[in-house]
């Protein structure tokens, strides 16, 4: 039994890194099979290639894939947790998507970045567990998740400053997911579907028990202040928000 890692680029236009805990005859075949996961999963969420997200809403709507279906559900359990400031077509906003049967109507350009990187990661880990690894940390683009025995530190880049700045936070994260927004890489890109213009803020980091939801919770805390702490107690999670001070608990 060992660590074994790697680390992809281009992955999502990002980066994909791996960390197993894993037999040495198993660790090659566990640290592939999360990539090839990322990788068709890229297949279903992509909205910048060929998939079954874009297939649904250019036909406006259709019978989604199980996979498909779960993330949309949590979008919109999520988009009314927050009261919309989560949202599956956050330039749209109003109803996006409603479910019809097994079948669902796309009313909206969908965008459910928020919550598909967390969701591969979530099962990134999965498959390299299924592979043989006895625990796995992926880090897919920023947005981190782990299964398994033991516990991981994580290192939480501060909102400014350079890139060889000490970590702003520190986390110890056991089984779950860690996700963070905010200005550090993208500047401000996040736009509050609830007013159509762009939210203003530093940071927001959430430690939840899966990254899908840590990546819906980000956005909405980020989005929502120390507004969000009762919708971040309810699902389970811890989240930081950042300001001018430092990092603040929420709730």
């Amino acid at each position: 039994m060992g660590r074994y890692g790697a680390r992809w680029e281009g992955v999502l236009g990002s980066f994909l890194e791996v960390q197993l805990f894993a037999p040495p005859w198993r660790a090659r075949r566990a640290l592939e099979a999360a990539l090839a996961e990322v990788r068709r999963l890229e297949g279903v969420f992509s909205r910048h290639r060929e998939s079954e997200l874009t297939r649904l809403v250019r036909a406006g709507g259709g019978r989604p894939s199980g996979e498909m279906r779960q993330v949309l559900a949590w979008a919109l359990k999520l988009q009314e947790a927050t009261d919309g400031a989560f949202h599956p077509a956050p330039q749209h906003g109003g109803e996006a998507l409603r479910f019809l049967g097994e079948e669902v109507e796309v009313l909206a350009p969908l965008d459910l970045d928020g919550l598909a990187k967390g969701y591969m990661a979530d099962q990134a880990v999965a498959a390299a567990l299924r592979a043989g690894a006895r625990a796995a940390l992926v880090n897919l683009g920023g947005n981190l998740a782990r299964r398994g025995p033991g516990k991981a530190l994580v290192g939480v880049e501060p909102p400014t400053g350079p890139d060889n700045a000490p970590p702003a936070l520190t986390l110890t994260l056991g089984e779950g997911g860690v996700a963070t927004s905010g200005v550090r890489h993208k500047g401000a890109h996040l736009l509050d579907p609830r007013k159509g213009t762009p939210a203003v803020g530093l940071q927001a980091t959430v430690l939840a028990p899966s990254a899908l939801l840590a990546d819906g919770l980000a956005k909405a805390l980020f989005l929502m202040g120390q507004e969000a702490g009762k919708v971040l107690a309810a699902f389970g999670a811890q989240g930081f928000l950042f300001t001018s001070q430092g990092p603040v608990p929420v709730p």
